[in-house]
């Protein structure tokens, strides 16, 4: 396995001093975020990365955005819908650029303004328009999991991803932590089996009902064996990557202490 942390746990301000430090700490990769007016936006800035990540000797395992909150793939609204699309084909962009081989895509968001049936439709359709670029860049279209009311079930996520992937490179973008409030992981890596193209770890607290059950891995109640297993038995070797928040105090403590979890957990 490589261990990579995704941009929500970088401890700094700036991508570059980001990167040199989590490399200094042992770190096999980083995953930086598309936002708003983040530097992945500049050409010159990606290119600064790209050359910084592989003087440090550093992977990236994917390019992620919170952005598909805000720009859904499933808006019932043809320009928020664009925009979203934009947002997917930058990012398929800056993942050719820096080496990342995947992009971390939320597909679509169920709510009071978009039923579930209607999100299915729209987000299978932009997806297939990703995939499409993502072919002609060499760059997986990793669809997450995520807190969305939306593929609620590994079945239906497998299904999903097989029809995406008539248009191109489509695979799921596993994450463990956001699965345990209503399934189980370890059912759910067997199932999608090898569509598995990257994985995302955080903890979850079952006592929680809310997103404040979220918490760093070994101090939730996921059934870490039983996932470590789960993923042996589908044949992934690839890219774990941790995807929570740094301490408020000591911002810097939390990334070798969370990289010492990781090994000791899948390693």
């Amino acid at each position: 396995m490589k261990f990579a942390l995704n941009q929500v746990g970088f401890p700094y301000e700036d991508l570059l001093e980001n990167l040199s430090f989590l490399a200094d700490a042992g770190y096999d990769g980083v995953e930086p975020n598309v936002t708003a007016d983040g530097p992945l936006w500049d050409d010159d800035r990606v290119a600064a990365f790209a050359a910084e990540a592989n003087r440090a000797g550093v992977g990236v395992p994917a390019v992620s955005t919170t952005l598909h909150w805000e720009f859904p793939l499933s808006s019932p609204d043809g320009k928020t819908r664009d925009r979203g699309v934009e947002i997917g084909e930058r990012m398929i962009e800056v993942a050719a650029r820096v080496g990342a081989e995947a992009v971390l895509i939320v597909p679509g968001v169920v709510d009071g303004d978009t039923p579930y049936d209607e999100a299915y439709d729209r987000g299978l359709e932009a997806v297939r328009t990703l995939a499409r670029r993502g072919s002609e860049y060499g760059v997986t279209i990793a669809v997450e999991n995520v807190w969305n009311d939306f593929l609620l079930s590994p079945l239906e996520f497998a299904s999903f991803v097989d029809a995406a992937a008539e248009a191109g490179p489509v695979g799921a973008y596993f994450d463990a932590g956001n699965v345990r409030r209503f399934g189980r992981p370890e059912q759910w890596i067997r199932i999608l089996g090898d569509r598995v193209a990257r994985i995302h770890v955080k903890d979850y607290r079952t006592d929680v009902d809310t997103i404040e059950g979220f918490t760093y891995p070994l101090q939730g109640n996921l059934a870490w064996g039983e996932i470590t297993r789960a993923l042996a038995d589908v044949g992934y070797d690839g890219w774990i990557t941790a995807e929570v928040p740094p301490y408020e105090t000591y911002p810097d403590q939390m990334p070798p202490q969370l990289l010492a979890n990781l090994r000791r957990i899948f390693a």
